[in-house]
Parts: C-alpha cells; sequence; structure tokens
C-alpha cells in the first residue's frame, strides 16, 4: 500500500509539473505568437545586424571575418566599431540565413522558442531553490509564468537582434542550474563547466561575464553563508575556494575580451548618449541615478515602452532639488530596507541580486550607447520577477486567515496577469514592422529626435517626401546638432534639385560632427552637381581621410573625373572601389560600360565574370554582359542572360528595348516585335528607342511586304 501511495504522489506531481510547463509554454505563444509570425519584417537594429550585415548574408562563411567583426559588421579595431563582440550571435543569424534564407519570420520564430525554454528554466531553477517561509512551487509557477508575459521582454523577443539577450539569459539561467545542483559537492568540475559557459555565453552577449557573480550570490544564499555571523560570513567567503576560482575567471575572461579589442574603448556620439557625454559631474551622477529608477520603473509598469530612448525622453537632471529625485530615494530606501532584513528575507535579497548583476554592464559603470535598452531588461527581469512575487506571497500567506484579503489579491493576480498578456500582444503586433514600431514611439516620445529621424528615414524608402521633410526638419529642431539627420535632409533637397539648400544642411552636419566621412562624401556629390568639381574632390578627398576603405566615395570620385571627361581616373577609382568592396554593382557597371562604349569587349567578359563570381545574380552587370555579348554576334548565350535578367526585374523597360535589338540584329523579326512592344507598354514616354525601332522595323516589313507580291 506504501509502495502504491508513493507511485501515486509521483505520479501526481508528474502530471502537475506537465500542466505547468504546457501553461507556461502556452502563456509564451499566446502573448508573442502574433508579433513573431504573423507577417513580421527585420525593424530597427535588424536592418544593420542582419539584412545588411555581409558577415550574415555571404556564403560561404567568413569565419574570420565573424570573430574579427563587431556585431554591426564593423572591424573590431576600426573606429566607427562599438565593441560589441558577439560571433555565435552573428553565426546563429548566419545559418539561419544558410538553411532557410533571409526571413524575418523564422528568426523570430527561434526567439520565440528560446524565450519559451528560457521560461521553463525560470521555472525549474526556483523549484530547486531552498528559502525559508515561502511556498517554493507558488513562486516557482508565478514567477515564470510573469517572466512568460512580461511585455518588457517585447523588444528581445520580437525584434531578432534580442536573440543575443536571450542566449545570455539561456547560458544564465543553465549556470545557475549548475550551481544549486553542486551547492553541497565539492570539486572543481562544476566550477570549471559554469566558467566555460561563461566564456559561451560571452561571445552571445558581453553581460555574460557577470555569470560568476551570479553563481556566487546564489551559492551564499544556498548554502546557508547567509545565516552566520556577519565576521564569521567574511570567513566563509574569503576562504572559499569556489568563490575564488569565479572572480579569478571571470577577471581573466574580461582581460581577455578587452585584450581582443585591443583594450580599445567604443567612440559614441553625444547623440547616442547625451547623459554620458554630459560635462557636469553632478548632472550626470543624478541623471544615471535616475535612470535606474526609470529601468526599475519599466518592469514595474510597462504602459510607456519606446524603441529608442536616446533624445528627448528623458530630461536630465540637473539639480539635487528636481522631485523626480524623490524616486531616487524611495529605491534605494527599498533595497537598504531589504539589506537590513536580508536574513528574514532571502527570497527577496536573492531576486534583488539576480536583477542587479546582469544589469551592471548597462547601468553606466562604463560608457554604453544608449541611454535605455529595453532588451537589456530581459535578463535582470528574472530577478524583478522574483522579487515581485516573494512580495506578493508573503502578503498573501500573511492573509492566512483572511479568506477576502486573499480572494481580493488572487483577484489582482489575475487581472495583472491579463492586462500584461495584452499589453504585450499590443507591443508585438507593434515591432510587427518599423511603420507602426516608430509611430508607437511617437506616443511614448513626442520630443525624441531620434524617433523623429527613423519616420523621416522611412518615408524616405517609402517615397513620402513631404512626410520625410516634416519630420527630419523636426529632429534638427528639437536636437540642432543632430548630425545624421542634417545630413538627410541636405540630400533629401538635393534630390529635389534645391543644391545650395542641401549644402548648407549637409555643412551644418560637418560643423557638428567635422570627421563625418559620409557626410563629407555627400557634400562631395553636392558640388559636384553644382559643377564645382575642385570643392568636390576635395571633398571626397576628406571622406576618405576619416575611412579609407569607402569604396562607394571612390565611386563617386569615379564620377567625377567621368563628368570632367578624365575618363582613365575615372576607371582607376572605380577600379579601386571594387578592389576595396568586390560587392559594389555601380562601380562594376560603370567600368563594364566604359570599356563596352571603348570597344574593348574581351576586357568587359572578362571583369564582367569577375563581377559576376562576387555578385551572381547582379542584374546590372549581367545586362552590360548580355550586351557585349550580342555586339560579338553571340546571340542564343546573349538571350539567355537577357532572359534571366528579365526573370529578375521583368518590368524594366530597357532591358526588354535590348533583347528587342538583339532579335532584331540576329533576324527573329516577330521576337523583336513583340519585346519593343512590351517596352512601350511598360513606359511608353521614356521608350523612345524602342519605339523607333519598332518603327522601323514595322516599315521594312511593310516594303518587303509592298515588293514580294510585284515579283
Amino acid at each position: 500500500m506504501g509502495n502504491m501511495a508513493s507511485l501515486d504522489l509521483r505520479q501526481s506531481s508528474t502530471l502537475h509539473s506537465l500542466v505547468c510547463q504546457s501553461i507556461l509554454v502556452l502563456l509564451c505563444l499566446i502573448c508573442y505568437g502574433y508579433g513573431g509570425l504573423s507577417g513580421a519584417k527585420f525593424v530597427f537594429d535588424d536592418t544593420v545586424a542582419i539584412v545588411k550585415n555581409k558577415n550574415v548574408n555571404t556564403l560561404p562563411t567568413n569565419w574570420t571575418a565573424i570573430f574579427s567583426h563587431d556585431f554591426w559588421g564593423a572591424p573590431l579595431l576600426s573606429a566607427d566599431s562599438h565593441k560589441s563582440f558577439r560571433p555565435l550571435t552573428t553565426l546563429m543569424f548566419h545559418y539561419e540565413y544558410a538553411l532557410l534564407g533571409l526571413n524575418a519570420a523564422h528568426m523570430k520564430f527561434l526567439n520565440l522558442l528560446l524565450h519559451c525554454v528560457n521560461t521553463l528554466l525560470m521555472w525549474r531553477l526556483v523549484r530547486s531553490l531552498y528559502v525559508e517561509d515561502i511556498d517554493i512551487e507558488r513562486w516557482a509557477t508565478i514567477s515564470a509564468a510573469l517572466f512568460a508575459a512580461h511585455p518588457v521582454h517585447t523588444e528581445a523577443v520580437s525584434g531578432v537582434v534580442g536573440r543575443a539577450e536571450l542566449m545570455f539569459g539561456l547560458i544564465h539561467l543553465l549556470c545557475l542550474l549548475l550551481t544549486v545542483a553542486s551547492a553541497d559537492k565539492q570539486g572543481v568540475s562544476s566550477v570549471s563547466l559554469i566558467l566555460l559557459l561563461t566564456a559561451v555565453g560571452m561571445l552571445f552577449k558581453e553581460s555574460a561575464v557577470t555569470i560568476p557573480l551570479s553563481c556566487i550570490m546564489l551559492d551564499y544564499f544556498q548554502n546557508g553563508t547567509y545565516m552566520l555571523p556577519l565576521k564569521l560570513q567574511q570567513r566563509v567567503i574569503t576562504t572559499r575556494l569556489r568563490y575564488l576560482c569565479y572572480l579569478c575567471g571571470m577577471l581573466s575572461l574580461l582581460i581577455l575580451r578587452l585584450w581582443w579589442q585591443n583594450f580599445e574603448a567604443p567612440e559614441f556620439k553625444p547623440v547616442d548618449n547625451p547623459i554620458a557625454h554630459n560635462e557636469q559631474l553632478l548632472t550626470r551622477g543624478l541623471s544615471q541615478q535616475y535612470l535606474y529608477v526609470v529601468n526599475f520603473w519599466l518592469m514595474l509598469c510597462p504602459q510607456w515602452l519606446c524603441f529608442d530612448w536616446a533624445l528627448g525622453c528623458i530630461n536630465l537632471v540637473t539639480s539635487i532639488w528636481d522631485m523626480r529625485l524623490q524616486a531616487v530615494i524611495a529605491f534605494y530606501s527599498f533595497i537598504i530596507v531589504s539589506v537590513m532584513n536580508f536574513r528574514r528575507l532571502a527570497g527577496l535579497m536573492l531576486g534583488l541580486a539576480l536583477m542587479v548583476i546582469p544589469f551592471l554592464p548597462a547601468s553606466g559603470i562604463i560608457r554604453v550607447g544608449f541611454v535605455i535598452a529595453e532588451r537589456t531588461l530581459y535578463v535582470p527581469s528574472i530577478g524583478f520577477c522574483l522579487v515581485s512575487v516573494y512580495g506578493f506571497l508573503y502578503c498573501y500567506q500573511n492573509y492566512a486567515g483572511n479568506i477576502y484579503c486573499r480572494a481580493a489579491l488572487q483577484a489582482l493576480l489575475m487581472l495583472l496577469f491579463a492586462v500584461f498578456m495584452i499589453r504585450t500582444r499590443q507591443r508585438a503586433a507593434e515591432w510587427l514592422n518599423e511603420e507602426q514600431l516608430f509611430n508607437s514611439a511617437l506616443q511614448v516620445c513626442p520630443n525624441n529626435a531620434k524617433v523623429h529621424y527613423n519616420i523621416a528615414r522611412l518615408a524616405t524608402d517609402n517615397g513620402n517626401s513631404s512626410r520625410a521633410f516634416q519630420h527630419y526638419l523636426k529632429a534638427v529642431q528639437l536636437y540642432p546638432e543632430y548630425e545624421s539627420a542634417l545630413m538627410n535632409l541636405g540630400n533629401l533637397y538635393r534630390e529635389y534639385g534645391q543644391l545650395q539648400t542641401a549644402e548648407k544642411y549637409i555643412r551644418a552636419a560637418l560643423a557638428a560632427y567635422p570627421a563625418f566621412p559620409v557626410a563629407w562624401m555627400n557634400l562631395g556629390i553636392v558640388q559636384s552637381a553644382q559643377k564645382k568639381y575642385d570643392q568636390a574632390l576635395d571633398s571626397y578627398r576628406q571622406a576618405l581621410k576619416y575611412r579609407s576603405d569607402y569604396a562607394v566615395c571612390y565611386y563617386n570620385m569615379g564620377n567625377l573625373f567621368l563628368e570632367q571627361h578624365q575618363y582613365g581616373e575615372a576607371l582607376h577609382h572605380w577600379q579601386h572601389a571594387v578592389a576595396v568592396n568586390p560587392r559594389q554593382p555601380k562601380a562594376w557597371a560603370n567600368i563594364l560600360t566604359m570599356l563596352d562604349n571603348r570597344g574593348m569587349y574581351e576586357d568587359a567578359l572578362r571583369i564582367s565574370s569577375q563581377a559576376l563570381t562576387q555578385l551572381p545574380n547582379e542584374p546590372s552587370i549581367m545586362f552590360i554582359r548580355a550586351n557585349v555579348l550580342g555586339k560579338l554576334k553571340h546571340y542564343m548565350e546573349a538571350e539567355t542572360l537577357y532572359k534571366q535578367v528579365l526573370d529578375l526585374e521583368p518590368q524594366n523597360m530597357l532591358y526588354h528595348t535590348n533583347l528587342g535589338v538583339l532579335y532584331h540584329r540576329w533576324d527573329k523579326l516577330d521576337e523583336a516585335i513583340e519585346c519593343y512592344q512590351t517596352a512601350i507598354s511598360i513606359n511608353s514616354l521614356r521608350a523612345t528607342t524602342a519605339r523607333d525601332n519598332l518603327g522601323k522595323l514595322l516599315k521594312r516589313l511593310n516594303r518587303e511586304s509592298y515588293k514580294e507580291p510585284q515579283q
């Protein structure tokens, strides 16, 4: 009978565990399935880190580049690098691209799966803890459910670049589970494994360097060290070999990581983090303390969420009399009271430790390129969920004899989960595409210049120039030294032929940031359009001074020399452009066009073969090669290439026209007529060559048909 009862108990426990885990996974799917699976697109930072990152979307795998470039694709040792070295995250993106193509939906789905795994790991971790005076099963289930549904996680889960945070969270939780499993054991195997996992985690996200500190704090509470007298605690901590190994290992990994970037610090602009660049020590210190409160508030009440908090979202705290400092005092008072009662509130202190430690790299101890980044709260929120639910259960257990208070607490908890789930689904929907994401930010931070800048950039890409002008001007009004907005506004005026106004804004961008190579190049383009060739050349040279491997600048210098009929110099600079960056289609096309125009057909065929090895499906290169083959009377090969080009761009009028010319030369007159007619139907105003050739061809056919009856 005893064995049967024991078996029934185990089965009941197993069933309970399966139900809990199923509910947690279902919560994740309900909250994030909408944003992760329905028409998802790459948004915001995804574009730079994935879509435009050649380390991600170039085959075969360039191992050297992946392990020598930063997360955004720039060389780690270059002045432009943010020093965010995450090669394993980049490698994950790369293999997803290789296997499934560049598709945001499957990448976000993998993020969602990782979030499900992290939720289950958190549940398992809390169940394995030993904390007095708390129902561990309830603490584990409610904390994990809160973690699953928390709206502040949306950026990490629905933004593809949040993969770094998710992998950091995964390894962090695994290390904590290992710490609990080895709490009563001696030996270095678990310590070595945790340090190895920390090293791997740092290749996903640099913040993983804090994992050993979290393990020390967890071990401190699990071994009951916190219950000893303070002097005895100090002696135990300083003599425990495991802690020394953790600290030495963490320090060694940190030094190795800094050595890999040549001990160079990243250079961020004031527009990225105005607080860190403020010259007043008091303002910088007070504002940073207030940021801690804002980060905590975002986890406590995630009503206002924004993809970028850099400019205009949070005003600087310039005086000790600023009323917002009351929130800072309250925040630190809560921490001090918790520390004073750390023996009685061990679970609360453990949660605080797991909230604070992973946040340290983003806390302003080192200069970072953001004011607030919601995705950096993903791992600290593990501790926040533990603290919140611990407080809830503490109150719930204190009202054991009052069924009405308990019922009220239960109702409030259910309401909280309902609100969080609705908010998370809403936020996940906003991360579906950039238009929804940027417009949502405008509701939260209407005076954020970066928000207006991104709305304007998106409007430019969509061809909505009036909206682009409106928001670029608003961004410049809010932050007059916003160099990127000034430059893009100048480029927009250039497209409308207002060259003097364009030059004024680009010069303003350079006044705000003189070492801005893109602005120097754009100034050269505007000056070239104004026939100020010498000034344009000087501007291009300034751009190359600040970025010597600037392929696009060499391309534009070639165009400048072409306008001055210096064909040798033009060809030389285009060749330099493709030598610096072989994936530069416009430079290849200009080289081939010049060789074609000079009648150097064999050279054009040879170089086009080289170009197609770098850009195998580039229509402009294939088109010019087809033109050259047609002139050499290699009609069948030329026809094949033209058809491949038309498969890529079926609505290109010029491609249909030139295929018609090929058939015309080849004496396939019916096919030529069909191609000319297609070109005219696509764009009758611009298809002058097709219209003229069609007219000549029809006259020829009329003459031939007129002569035949006479014969």
